[in-house]
């Protein structure tokens, strides 16, 4: 599994940061290819979760799985048609209860319809095509 690479707020400038207000592109990386997030992953899941924590700029976000390449996909085992790889999912590491329940109602009220929770991490994405709406408790 993916080591979340660590958001620093003061290093955003570092990074590239185009179309965000609070995030940066990096942070959702594959492992194996730096920038690829922003050059592969959609922009919808990405702006609504960089939408949800420029209200609470305190919250520090864990990244477990962005985009991921092919390579990294197939390590993973994940299914050719995962929105991992088509870069319409997010699974963040989220251990506060308080936490997972502000940025799932926040989900919520921006329509996002495919909703993961476990007890360490909050799952979503935009991938309406094939897969229906959807809310898992894992």
């Amino acid at each position: 599994m993916k080591t979340y690479r660590p958001f620093v707020k003061k290093d955003r400038v570092k990074y590239n940061t185009e179309g965000l207000k609070h995030l940066y592109w990096e942070i959702f990386d594959s492992p194996d290819s730096e920038g690829s997030a922003y050059n592969f992953m959609e922009r919808e899941p990405v702006l609504i979760l960089d939408d949800i924590l420029s209200e609470e700029p305190d919250w520090i976000p864990k990244i477990e799985v962005g985009y991921c390449s092919k390579p990294y996909g197939d390590i993973l085992g994940l299914p050719i048609s995962s929105p991992f790889r088509v870069g319409k999912a997010v699974r963040l590491r989220v251990t506060n209860p308080k936490s997972r329940m502000f940025l799932v109602r926040h989900l919520i009220l921006r329509n996002v319809t495919r909703i993961g929770v476990g007890m360490k991490h909050v799952y979503f994405d935009t991938d309406n095509y094939l897969n229906k709406d959807a809310l898992y408790i894992q």
